[in-house]
């Protein structure tokens, strides 16, 4: 059967080996030994591109913004002990989110676990029910019915993440010392070799999986719309995938008299649905008056819950009638959906625009007055971000990152403020833009990493707007975006801190001294950190200066970084304002 060495570099290439045959084509590498002999497997696959990160949390990330961009899932590959415990936040984001992963974990042999040895802990089942598919390969063996086993196992591991609810899946693989692969003539290494090619020439399990759309359920939800008066199609968050269904949801309100309410991360707001989109609704529902005056009678929801404020008060006040339609989740918090379909987005949109519709039962009150308060939002904005000139502010950096980006090119929003902060400020727009959005646990974890992921599968630039304690908690993920070969560009809102929290109950009923472990104000010098890994550095305090640094950014193939600078509290201050004025543009005109 040959020696340990020998056994050892044959299994670690077929469970390889197996995984690109199931269609992996990208590794994470983060160093450790134990994972040697899987690393060299993966290193000598020609059909594998293999990256190394430093930090394992970094490197889950990135290989979550890779299987954001291609719809696949990527292979991250570490060592045993603490270092897969470092996947766990992406592990998570990955479970909630629904993004393929598979994850090779590299194990100590069973004599050493329970015993005090060094890097050891217990790994079986290790991210719990988080994952989609877990399987402990054991020890490598060389039986035939073993080597399969391993084939089928990876083939499983891949099959699930990017099954009809993809997600993670975990491979855990215990591995016995020599891990170094070993020149050997022995004839039972030719042999086990040998078994190998042959099990790795055998077919693969083909996975077949049925995916129509029920008619039955179709016509329901058409009649559901056609009975409304007011009814609206609001898009949430959703895979860039989901970009393909917004020509047949423009059908669908064109034949049906429905409203498009989409936010920036549903991949409707930017490019050709832009015409008949609407993007205000969280600010209109936002206002008492709005949720009073412009609530709809029927909502079809597709993709996750919206990040919208706005929909959580009114979903909250009232009970809407509403049919969910998601590849897989479950995205109904307020408990009030009468319907959630599982299915393809864009075939079930497809199906409802070619129904019959009577336009003549729409409420065309509702949509003239949805319009023109979406118009006085607009104007609402505008107005703000042109009193305060040049000086740059918070609500002016979502509009200057996306006036400059180039077609086509992809936007990665950060959490807590900066995805809001798009929503309210920037309308939608004719630019056609991929959307990228970490909103199935909506952590901070990793989005740098994240960003850098997107890149490196991106052809066009890529750009990321992260607040500055986001960019703080992954200034490791600098390793990996500093190896980008297109335009990366970083834009890190700095406000001194987390001024989410100053929008937050917190900040008006504690103690100002609590405020700050919240908020987190810092003095950090950001340059300092570009410079870790040789990344181009601007810092920005002015419109101006923000528009030119991003056009330097996308002519530059590799990483750019932008500060910009920001009035601590111009979140608070500008979005109370906006408040205040569209509030007032719903009050009675006097006579």
């Amino acid at each position: 059967m040959g020696t340990v060495a020998d056994l050892q570099s044959e299994w670690a290439r077929l469970v390889i080996e197996s995984l690109a045959q199931a269609g992996i084509r990208d590794a994470i590498v983060s160093p450790g030994s134990r994972s040697t002999p899987f690393v060299i497997a993966a290193l000598e696959h020609d059909g594998l591109l293999c990256v190394r990160s430093l930090d394992e949390r970094s490197g889950a990330h990135y290989a979550l913004g890779q299987a954001r961009a291609t719809g696949r899932p990527s292979l991250v590959l570490c060592t045993s002990g603490s270092a897969p415990a470092n996947y766990f936040p992406a592990v998570v984001e990955a479970n909630e989110a629904g993004v393929p992963l598979v994850v090779l974990s590299a194990d100590r042999p069973p004599e050493l676990l329970s015993c005090g040895a060094n890097q050891t802990t217990d790994q079986i089942g290790m991210y719990g029910n988080h994952v989609r598919f877990f399987a402990n390969l054991g020890e490598p063996r060389g039986d035939v019915p073993s080597l399969r086993a391993a084939k089928r196992f990876a083939t499983q591991a891949v099959a699930t993440a990017q099954g009809p609810r993809s997600g993670p899946a975990h491979l855990n693989a215990q591995a016995r010392k020599p891990l170094e692969p070993v020149a050997s003539t022995d004839a039972s290494a030719a042999e086990v070799h040998a078994r190998v090619n042959a099990i790795l020439g055998e077919p693969l399990t083909q996975l077949h999986r049925a995916a129509n759309v029920d008619p039955s359920i179709v016509e329901q939800v058409a009649q559901a719309i056609d009975a409304a008066a007011r009814p609206v199609i609001l898009c949430g968050p959703a895979d860039v995938r989901q970009g393909i269904a917004s020509e047949a949801a423009v059908r669908l309100a064109d034949r049906s008299g429905g409203l498009v309410l989409a936010e920036a991360a549903s991949q409707f707001r930017f490019g050709g649905a832009a015409r008949i989109v609407l993007g205000a609704f969280d600010t209109i529902w936002s206002a008492d008056a709005g949720r009073a005056e412009l609530a709809p009678d029927f909502v079809l929801q597709l993709g996750r819950n919206p990040v919208s404020k706005g929909w959580e008060q009114l979903s909250g006040e009232r009970r809407l009638p509403r049919v969910i339609v998601h590849p897989w989740a479950w995205a109904d918090p307020s408990s009030s959906a009468e319907a959630i379909v599982h299915c393809d987005v864009e075939a079930f949109v497809e199906q409802l625009a070619q129904r019959e519709y009577d336009a003549r039962k729409r409420d065309g009150d509702f949509e003239t007055r949805f319009r023109t308060a979406e118009q006085a939002v607009w104007e609402a904005a505008g107005a703000i971000l042109q009193s305060a000139g040049d000086a740059l502010s918070e609500a002016a950096v979502g509009p200057a990152v996306v006036d400059a980006l180039p077609e086509g090119s992809a936007l990665v929003l950060g959490n807590s403020l900066p995805i809001r902060d798009v929503d309210r400020w920037v309308p939608p727009c004719d630019t056609h833009l991929r959307v990228f959005a970490q909103r199935g646990v909506s952590g901070i974890d990793g989005l740098v990493s994240s960003a850098a992921g997107v890149a490196s599968k991106e052809r066009a630039a890529t750009t990321l707007l992260v607040g500055d304690v986001s960019f703080l908690h992954d200034v490791s993920g600098l390793e990996l975006a500093s190896q980008a070969t297109r335009p990366l560009v970083i834009v890190v809102i700095n406000n001194g801190g987390g001024r989410i929290f100053e929008q937050l109950p917190i900040a008006r009923q504690g103690k100002e001294a609590w405020l700050r472990y919240f908020t987190t104000p810092h003095q950090a010098n950001l340059a300092g950190a570009a410079s870790l890994y040789g990344c181009r550095f601007h810092s920005a305090s002015t419109v101006t200066a923000l528009s030119r640094a991003l056009e330097a950014g996308h002519g530059y193939a590799g990483c750019t970084v932008i500060e910009a600078i920001v009035p601590a509290r111009s979140a608070l201050e500008q979005g109370e304002l906006l408040a205040v004025r569209v509030e007032r543009a719903f009050q009675p005109k006097a006579s």
